[in-house]
């Protein structure tokens, strides 16, 4: 149980809080995650393009081979989604997963003690940011795996957009591409210190946090 008084409703419905809640139940659940997050996807982007499209063609036989072409890709990405996020959870979190009963309030509070450094007055708030810190400081959030995924990105983009160059030559197709593989390399650039700060950030919470219980179990 927590130990404090229900947050006003304010607080709850706070965008970070309400984020939370949801990062609460992906670690704890994220074969249901991933089933809710795809359907939401599909309606919120890939459906309106869809319809543009099929409105700007007006043609349901050049339409429907195109959805089609759209629809079943993202259908098969989801399905091993689905199959696959529990193990690439594991991967990601270890074992520094969030309790299943964790206020989504108190992991906000958390998040802004990382940021801010310095112990929090209510202990079940640091345990949470101890958590956090291990997540934020696990391999998949390192440097090394923010360059290897960007750059893995820009050159696939890259390739792509050589086959546009060579099938169709320099038209809006393959300048698009262009700027989807350089916005990606960019991307990555302009993250790596960011990232670099907020697991330091982690690190010296830890740091702090392991510390002060020390001292703790050798008061008592």
């Amino acid at each position: 149980m927590n130990e404090h008084a229900t947050p006003p409703t304010a607080t709850r419905r706070h965008p970070r809080a309400v984020f939370g809640r949801i990062q609460i139940y992906a670690q704890n659940n994220p074969r249901g995650y991933a089933l809710r997050l795809f359907p939401l996807v599909f309606l919120a982007y890939l459906l309106p393009l869809l319809l543009v499209c099929l409105v700007l063609l007006d043609d349901w036989a050049v339409a429907l081979p195109l959805m089609l072409a759209a629809v079943v890709p993202f259908t098969v990405i989801a399905l091993i989604a689905v199959i696959l996020m529990p193990r690439m959870m594991r991967r990601m979190l270890g074992t520094a997963t969030l309790p299943p009963d964790t206020d989504p309030v108190d992991l906000l509070e958390a998040k802004r003690r990382l940021r801010q450094g310095g112990l929090h007055e209510r202990e079940e708030v640091n345990r949470v940011a101890r958590i956090v810190a291990t997540q934020v400081d696990s391999k998949m959030n390192s440097p090394k795996t923010l360059v290897f995924l960007g750059l893995g990105a820009g050159t696939l983009l890259a390739l792509w957009s050589l086959l546009a160059y060579l099938s169709e030559g320099a038209g809006a197709d393959f300048w698009f591409r262009i700027v989807l593989a350089v916005v990606a390399v960019a991307y990555t650039v302009a993250f790596i210190p960011v990232a670099k700060r907020s697991r330091q950030r982690a690190r010296d919470f830890a740091a702090l946090y392991d510390s002060h219980h020390k001292k703790l179990r050798e008061a008592a």
